[in-house]
């Protein structure tokens, strides 16, 4: 089915995602750079009233059979939001400009299919903009693997398409392909989560014109964590893969780099992180067809981690198993002694096939094609700032102009780029910044 209950609707409602910190490990550095998303503790219902159909017809828009990048299969129309509703569910120093309608496409992008939350602004304060709204993408970090986890079936994905949504533009928040659609996903590989990220933006563009919702043919996009990732990868193939997409700014929170230096350290100390190292390990095993008789977990791990990766998540919204309470902390209990050793001193033999996926997916510098801003809480534990810091060079030293705010007191989830219902320490500021971008002159 396109969209499944997960016991996370009421009544088709979603509205801003309500988000919880993960706390990922207290050991510095163990966690290295996986970068945990949020997940919602409440789900906020309006009144059934309140999200009658607004006599949208969504289900003219979509051929489930097109295979371009960025068409629509499908779309789902939630409910129409006004600004008093979303406002009884936000921080108190959140602003909202307007209200939104809420929708859920599914669209093709690079051979797969993603489904991406889309909000298109209404009850405006004044005139819509005469050239048309903007279209910003916001991507979000880790949160699972398959299906259980998609965030078009919560309110999580309200919450970042909600972010910019009600504040002037058609907000765009992707699933990746694998959460929600056919197959696995495959966790912070580049091309993936790039490709789907730039045809979500195709995909809103062709949702507004077939609302007859003028656009101005601008775009942005944003990402936290996994996001980040996501978001750079999109702007290193923005040129390539959707010229057609003018894109003004590319904004990044604590981007995941995807550095095999990164990662290594935090696979030798026990702790929660490491479900996201097993996590990164089993989807490039499924996504790259990696030897068969390549043995990477122990026995007892081998009978549970197909069960473990397509069920659970990073959060749960009921407060069950998660991949955080449920998983093996000792790395003994989860990775075959070789394997473990390989990766934790990097030499990795058989297993070389680990370090080229960790050499295809890393961040490195690429021609830029539009402005790119790159945020950084200092109290952030799960991408600490060193590790960013060690990013921002290497991108400047290959010739990249790169926009570096260290956020004093910022942790991982309250610097930037997260949901409407929480205003970040940046969150003003971000939005002004990727706000003057789309208004610049060409």
């Amino acid at each position: 089915m396109f969209l499944r209950s997960r016991g996370l609707y009421a009544r088709g409602a979603l509205l801003l995602g309500g988000v919880a910190v993960l706390g990922c490990g207290a050991v510095a550095g163990a966690v290295a750079d996986a970068g945990v998303g949020a997940g919602p503790v409440a789900v906020p219902v309006a009144d059934a009233d309140a999200v009658a159909d607004a006599g949208v017809d969504a289900g003219a828009v979509g051929d489930p059979a097109c295979a371009t990048n960025g068409c629509l299969r499908a779309v789902k129309f939630i409910g129409r939001f006004s600004r008093a509703v979303l406002a009884t569910y936000v921080d108190r120093d959140v602003a909202i400009e307007n209200g939104y309608d809420i929708y859920i496409a599914r669209y093709a992008t690079d051979g797969r299919e993603s489904t991406a939350t889309i909000t298109i602004p209404q009850e405006l304060t004044g005139a819509p903009p005469v050239a048309g709204f903007h279209i910003v993408g916001n991507n979000h970090g880790t949160i699972g693997l398959d299906d259980p986890c998609a965030p078009s079936a919560t309110v999580l994905g309200a919450g970042h398409a909600g972010l910019f949504g009600a504040r002037g533009f058609i907000g765009v928040a992707v699933d990746y392909p694998g959460l929600g659609t056919p197959g696995l996903h495959p966790y912070l590989v580049s091309r993936v989560e790039g490709t789907s990220a730039l045809d979500a933006l195709r995909a809103a563009r062709e949702l507004a014109r077939g609302l007859g919702v003028a656009t101005s043919g601008r775009f942005a996009m944003a990402g936290l964590s996994q996001g980040g990732h996501a978001t750079l990868a999109a702007a290193a193939l923005h040129a390539s893969y959707a010229p057609d997409l003018d894109v003004r700014a590319f904004g990044a929170t604590a981007p995941a780099a995807v550095w095999e230096a990164h990662w290594s350290p935090g696979v030798w100390v026990s702790g929660p992180h490491i479900s996201m190292h097993a996590m990164l390990i089993y989807a490039w095993s499924k996504f790259y067809s990696w030897p068969t008789s390549a043995t990477l977990w122990t026995p007892a791990m081998a009978a549970r981690i197909d069960d473990l990766m397509t069920t659970l998540c990073l959060w749960s919204p009921t407060g069950g198993a998660t991949l955080l309470n449920s998983f093996p902390e000792d790395p003994a209990d989860v990775f075959d002694p070789a394997f473990l050793a390989a990766y934790r001193y990097r030499v990795w033999g058989v297993y070389g096939f680990v370090h080229d996926a960790f050499e295809t997916n890393a961040v490195r510098a690429f021609t830029q094609s539009a402005p790119i801003r790159i945020y950084q809480g200092t109290a952030d534990t799960t991408v600490m700032q060193s590790l960013t810091d060690q990013l921002v060079a290497a991108l400047r030293l290959g010739g990249m102009v790169i926009d570096y705010q260290v956020v004093p007191g910022g942790t991982h989830l309250t610097t930037a780029f997260g949901v409407l219902a929480r205003k970040d320490l940046r969150t003003d500021e971000s939005i002004a910044w990727l706000r003057a971008r789309l208004a610049a002159m060409p």
